[in-house]
């Protein structure tokens, strides 16, 4: 026997109280014990585990292989694998268990779930990647427009001034980059501390719709809002709530042709008030629509980047109104137009 009666109780309260999937061999390779994380793991009943070969319910040939090399050669190893029949990623470290003259009675392995540390350390690779590609084309720009003006295109005064003006373009994308990777580091880290308060969001969309007039009259667009005159507040942060807006109607300002429509509507549903913003322009593929609010992507980068598109602002979008227990919606057809939607809780 691996323990006494008496053991085996206290190794069993121990076990259950445990997060991660332990699972007890004999030196046969046969179960003798198991806690409930275990049993979730590889979808058993009460006790579905104790007395099987643990090659029966796995078939991981690596984990089979390190059970038997540890009770064979009584090393420790470990592992990280997809544990079958789940997709989780798991750090699998198998023990064995000796007795006083050092002799092998059995093995223990045990499955800590690594899985979003692991989706973490992608994300995060992912991210300086997109990051520093991001802040390499505007610098590459600049630094290739400096090296031509000082190799003697600054004595042509028309090239001086377009070289210029380029760079400055350049620099001042730059700067819009950096300020939203500060903002969408602020919200996700919640550094930024939120302030709601009774918001009048037909008020915050005039506000916007003034701030992006220029745009709009430049590109002989009409612009159309919608709402019911009794419309209730929405219990916002103003600043934030400005910053979505501003966000979802430049974007939609910039996707649409000249002299085409957005429209904007506001209505109460239940406990919320759920704002559209509908444009008029190319449309988003089918297959684009779910990763439009991750960081950096682009339907069409090359037409994103001219239109001076950090590719951050549906993901500031994102995390602010699901910071406020809102939420972010998208629709589009292709050759139509596009719709945003974003809701705010009522006061």
């Amino acid at each position: 026997m691996l323990a006494t009666i008496q053991e085996e109780f206290q190794i069993k309260a121990i076990l259950s109280s445990m997060i991660d999937a332990v699972i007890v061999c004999d030196v046969s390779g046969r179960i003798a014990m198991a806690n409930k994380a275990a049993e979730s793991l590889f979808l058993v009943g009460e006790n579905g585990l104790v007395g099987k070969l643990f090659s029966e319910i796995s078939h991981d040939a690596k984990i089979n292989q390190m059970i038997s090399e540890v009770l064979h050669n009584g090393n420790e190893l470990f592992i990280e694998t997809d544990v079958s029949p789940n997709i989780q990623i798991f750090r699998v470290h198998v023990a064995p268990i000796k007795d006083q003259e050092d002799v092998i009675n059995g093995a223990v392995a045990v499955f800590h779930d690594v899985t979003d540390a692991r989706n973490f350390d992608q994300m995060r690779s992912q991210f300086v990647g997109n990051v520093s590609h991001e802040l390499r084309t505007p610098l590459t720009s600049i630094k290739g427009f400096v090296e031509t003006l000082l190799d003697g295109a600054m004595e042509n005064s028309t090239t001086c001034r377009r070289f210029l003006s380029i760079i400055d373009a350049e620099t001042n994308r730059l700067g819009r980059l950096i300020d939203d990777l500060l903002t969408l580091s602020s919200i996700e880290s919640k550094e930024r501390i939120i302030y709601p308060k009774p918001v009048c969001i037909q008020h915050s969309i005039r506000s916007v719709m003034n701030i992006l007039g220029p745009q709009i009259s430049e590109k002989g667009l009409q612009v159309e809002f919608v709402y019911n005159s009794d419309l209730p507040r929405v219990l916002a942060d103003e600043d934030l709530l400005g910053q979505v807006l501003i966000n979802l109607i430049d974007n939609a300002i910039k996707y649409t042709p000249p002299h085409g429509k957005i429209m904007i509507r506001s209505r109460q549903r239940g406990s919320r008030v759920i704002t559209t913003i509908t444009d008029t322009g190319m449309g988003i593929p089918h297959e684009s629509l779910p990763r439009v609010f991750e960081r950096f992507y682009r339907v069409d980068k090359a037409r994103s980047r001219d239109q001076g598109g950090t590719g951050l602002g549906l993901a500031i979008v994102k995390h602010i109104v699901e910071s406020h227990g809102g939420e972010v919606s998208v629709a589009s057809e292709i050759g139509k137009g596009t719709t945003f939607g974003v809701s705010f809780l009522l006061v």
